[in-house]
């Protein structure tokens, strides 16, 4: 087993992904964690899903908005970060290309 994960920019290995592509940094049975870019031609349309694990994002790029089903509806860009708990339904609309940190715990 690893005692460290590292991915370095320029060195990302790229795989196809729901909507867009991720590189993963980490994808074990403990925790997913990588980064994903996805660009508005990519996914047009809102994606409806319920959150299947806990999911923490900082957006790097872009903007998103996420409307989270009674609750708030937040819009993230360049900087911002969100916590959502598994189970809840979340719409994403893309506002812009998206580059996303994210982990799954």
């Amino acid at each position: 087993m690893a005692d460290a994960y590292s991915v370095k920019s320029g060195e990302e290995t790229w795989e196809p992904f729901a909507a867009g592509k991720v590189t993963w940094l980490r994808n074990d049975d403990d925790v997913q964690a990588g980064i994903w870019l996805c660009t508005t031609a990519e996914q047009p349309d809102v994606h409806e899903a319920v959150f299947e694990a806990n999911e923490t994002v900082h957006i790097l790029e872009g903007r998103v908005r996420v409307e989270i089903e009674d609750g708030p509806t937040v819009e993230l860009g360049a900087g911002d970060s969100a916590s959502f708990v598994k189970g809840t339904l979340g719409r994403w609309t893309l506002l812009e290309d998206v580059k996303e940190f994210f982990v799954y715990s």
